[in-house]
């Protein structure tokens, strides 16, 4: 059975028209010719298509396609990018060592994505700083200008940081910087600033890091995200503590800790509540 056939026998099954199908994803014209054979859907077209089915792209393209799977890389690279977020890294080892079958037939920029969560691992699992800045330099040279090179710099500065070397991980930040497109994801630019801003603050450049903060904090709310929200409200306070306003930075830990009680994240709401306490003791002491 053809593609544009099964298309149309699964939609006929879930009791879907071709607007409902269409809604949202494209025309309903382009579904009738997708039905029709008369165009070839997009990898990207065709999993929008499935997702609305709910149905497997294995049942359109078959098992081993190459299309199938791409549509399963493309989910586990997802559920490792949430699992990542939350900094959960045990999670993350598991997800790539049970499908290393996929993972060792990815290419292109799949490829590359799974290269640097290695250079993660060697960080998060292993505790290796030295084997993790050696690969993620090495892979950040084979990768092409965009969003994962990016995340790659960051990840390089990230470990000169770790290895106390402010320098060179200020040196990567700002090539990061210098890689920024108006297209590029806001969580990629996030990242980076609050990265950028930890950076600076453990050298004791706390008005720099108060900057790089402030601007994380405007792309934040222009995007309407919680996204590194409160790990940016924590920052400030601590930029703010540190410049001797004590009112403001405690007004500052509590929107962090707001923040995290919605993300449910309870060891930062505690790290939050702790800094708030010493500064409301410090200040009744004095």
């Amino acid at each position: 059975m053809r593609l544009g056939e099964k298309i149309k026998r699964r939609r006929k099954e879930i009791g879907m028209t071709q607007i409902d199908l269409a809604e949202g994803i494209c025309t309903q014209a382009m579904v009738s010719r997708l039905e029709k054979q008369k165009v070839r859907p997009s990898r990207d077209l065709m999993e929008k298509l499935a997702d609305r089915m709910d149905t497997p792209m294995s049942y359109f393209y078959g098992e081993d396609s190459l299309e199938t799977r791409h549509s399963q890389v493309s989910q586990l690279c997802k559920m490792i990018r949430q699992h990542l977020d939350r900094r959960e890294y045990d999670s993350v080892a598991y997800l790539v060592e049970t499908n290393h079958e996929l993972v060792a037939r990815s290419v292109g920029e799949d490829k590359l994505f799974f290269e640097w969560i290695k250079g993660l691992l060697y960080t998060h699992r292993d505790g290796d700083y030295d084997k993790a800045l050696k690969h993620l330099i090495a892979i950040e040279e084979g990768t092409k200008k965009g969003e994962l090179r990016v995340e790659i710099i960051d990840s390089i500065g990230n470990q000169y940081q770790r290895k106390q070397e402010y320098n060179k991980a200020e040196e990567y930040y700002q090539k990061g910087f210098e890689s920024f497109s108006e297209w590029m994801g806001h969580e990629k630019k996030a990242k980076l600033l609050l990265n950028y801003s930890l950076c600076l603050s453990k050298q004791g450049k706390y008005r720099d890091s108060l900057e790089k903060v402030l601007q994380g904090l405007e792309l934040l709310i222009e995007n309407n995200t919680l996204f590194l929200l409160g790990d940016f409200f924590y920052q400030k306070g601590l930029c703010l503590e540190h410049l001797d306003q004590s009112h403001q930075a405690v007004e500052s830990y509590k929107k962090a800790a707001f923040v995290f009680e919605i993300q449910q994240n309870e060891r930062f709401i505690t790290m939050a509540n702790l800094a708030i306490d010493e500064l409301e003791e410090a200040e009744v002491e004095n």
